[in-house]
């Protein structure tokens, strides 16, 4: 189905069916609508205004032709899927309608519950509705009611008549000429969701994406009832009766793609057990979260991009042509860009009030999966420090776990904090090669990739000094040792960058555990800005430990804190004193 257009119902005479089909995204669903001779069908009436005046034009022409009664079926109660019910005057006012819900969903839209609505998350508001039918109320399913149109063109309808049981608890809707329009109870995504079936059409709803990031996780989302869903729904869809599936968002599907959807869909919710809640407080802690880590992202990518387009110029300059070729094709430079300037710019209209923090959660989950296809670490490790790579790769994974609605892993051991501090420092200004690997190459490749990482590294601690003074008889700690190092460098390249001349690091046993300090003299403007500092404190959150930072006048002091690990103490003395 092409959308946008009048098309014949597979497996009815005399019905046709106008798809109104939007990108994937959370303002709104797709929608449709279903010309029966009798009635004139809505299926999900979306949440933008624009949508809303196309559906109600189509209703309208539809009427002109034979006037009829509306019935309007929601899959479920998000409000991407019934906003325009809601809030549209055209919806609101519509004559001889009537609005069909699954019991819950319609409880929740008559009592004005904004958590199952998820108004409480995208930050809309919405009036309380009355629902004409709630389906499946109490022991309604398996059952039938049969639609009848008065004299006057008004909607009436019957009792429910129960019918024989189906592998999937569904009621039939009968029109007068006898038409069916048959529901299915599929909670998982929502406890209010329903497919809905029209001759060989069934309308899935959000079915498709019940486990996408952002997406599990929304308040009444089930696992164990979207495993049986699922198993439900692949049985209906074995038989032969059912040949386009109609998602809630995104493009028609045939029969044998959405059983592969479901299949995986099936498989990944398996892993989802636990996950968090996704509500206003989630999003509020994930958009800022989002949002330092992309600034990091986009600061590394930065780096990757010049020191690349330097290898190259210096290679060429070398006349080594094919190794210069080489790294222009490491990474798209201008994609990254874009991607990250997309990210920038929708965090600026969230600042500016256009946009809310469950949508820049959302994009920055969509930014970080395509930098992460574009990112090959296996290739840039060819040329660049591995852990400036190993940075990028847990940035992009983390945010990618957060968003799923997971802590990210960690390896909490216990670690002699005042040995890992000084390798950083160590190596912070050693460099990633060896001279003897340019010298002693044994080939023509081999000389150019060695002499590509010589030139590619650059010492950033050049003009800063490090005094390190590390306590001595210190317990051992509990952290991630990674995740530690790599938070160090990154508030040592800021510190440099702020041109802090000298760090003073030093550490000590206090009863909140161990503490490493790194002390020194700030510029006019600070050693951290705000993102910065934000994403120094959740880093070593994530790396088990807690962060402060302390100012007085031009001196600064960052404290870094880990819980003591085992009983007894690590000899330190061979740490000594690094400047």
């Amino acid at each position: 189905m092409k959308g946008g257009e009048w098309e014949e119902v597979p497996g009815l005479d005399g019905v046709a069916i106008y798809s109104y089909i939007r990108k994937v995204d959370i303002a709104s669903s797709n929608s449709y609508i279903v010309s029966f001779p009798d009635a004139i069908v809505v299926i999900d009436p979306g949440g933008l205004p624009d949508q809303a005046a196309t559906l109600l034009h189509e209703i309208e022409l539809q009427r002109i032709r034979k006037d009829r009664p509306v019935l309007i079926f929601l899959t479920h109660v998000h409000l991407d899927h019934c906003l325009s019910l809601l809030t549209d005057p055209g919806f609101r006012n519509l004559s001889r309608h009537l609005v069909l819900v699954q019991d819950c969903g319609a409880c929740s839209l008559e009592c004005g519950d904004r958590k199952a609505t998820i108004a409480d998350l995208v930050e809309l508001e919405y009036e309380k509705t009355d629902v004409d039918v709630h389906l499946f109320c109490g022991h309604d399913a398996d059952s039938e009611i049969m639609v009848r149109v008065t004299p006057e063109g008004e909607p009436v309808l019957t009792e429910p008549n129960q019918v024989f049981q189906k592998i999937i608890p569904s009621q039939i809707i009968r029109l007068e000429n006898g038409e069916e329009i048959e529901v299915y109870h599929t909670p998982g995504h929502s406890p209010d969701s329903v497919c809905i079936r029209v001759g060989e059409v069934l309308f899935c709803g959000d079915l498709i994406f019940a486990t996408a990031p952002g997406i599990a996780g929304l308040t009444g989302w089930d696992r164990k009832q979207l495993d049986t869903t699922i198993e439900r729904v692949l049985s209906l869809l074995s038989g032969e009766e059912i040949t386009v599936c109609l998602p809630g968002h995104g493009r028609p599907m045939d029969t044998e793609s959405t059983v592969r959807a479901l299949l995986a869909i099936q498989k990944e919710a398996q892993g989802l057990d636990g996950i968090h809640e996704i509500n206003p407080e989630w999003a509020r802690k994930t958009a800022l979260f989002g949002r330092s880590l992309m600034s990091e992202v986009d600061r590394l990518f930065t780096i990757i991009a010049g020191r690349l387009v330097y290898v190259s110029h210096v290679l060429e300059e070398l006349e080594e042509r094919g190794e210069a070729a080489r790294m222009e094709e490491l990474i798209d430079s201008g994609l990254v860009d874009e991607l990250l300037s997309d990210f920038n710019r929708f965090s600026s209209d969230l600042q500016a009030g256009n946009r809310q923090e469950i949508h820049l959660a959302l994009k920055a989950g969509q930014i970080a999966a395509k930098l992460k296809r574009l990112f090959r670490k296996d290739l840039l490790a060819t040329v660049l420090d591995l852990s400036l790579l190993r940075r990028i790769e847990r940035h992009l994974e983390d945010y990618n776990v957060t968003f799923r609605g997971f802590r990210p892993l960690d390896r909490i051991e216990c670690t002699d904090i005042t040995i890992s501090m000084g390798e950083i420092v160590v190596n912070a200004v050693r460099p990633p090669y060896h001279d003897e690997d340019i010298i002693l190459a044994p080939d023509d490749v081999s000389f150019a990739r060695a002499l590509a990482l010589r030139i590619a590294w650059v010492n950033l601690f050049e003009k800063m000094k490090f005094e390190y003074s590390p306590g001595l008889s210190l317990p051992l700690v509990l952290m991630d040792n990674e995740r530690f190092e790599d938070t160090v460098m990154f508030i040592l390249e800021k510190l440099s960058v702020a041109g802090v001349p000298c760090i003073n690091i030093s550490s000590g046993e206090n009863r909140d555990g161990v503490t490493m300090s790194l002390k020194g003299v700030a510029t006019s403007w600070g050693p951290l800005d705000t993102q910065a500092e934000l994403f120094a404190r959740n880093s070593i959150e994530l790396s088990g430990g807690r962060f402060k930072h302390r100012s007085s006048g031009d001196e600064f002091c960052i404290e870094l804190t880990y819980p003591v690990g085992e009983t007894g103490s690590m000899n330190n003395a061979d740490a000594g004193e690094i400047s």
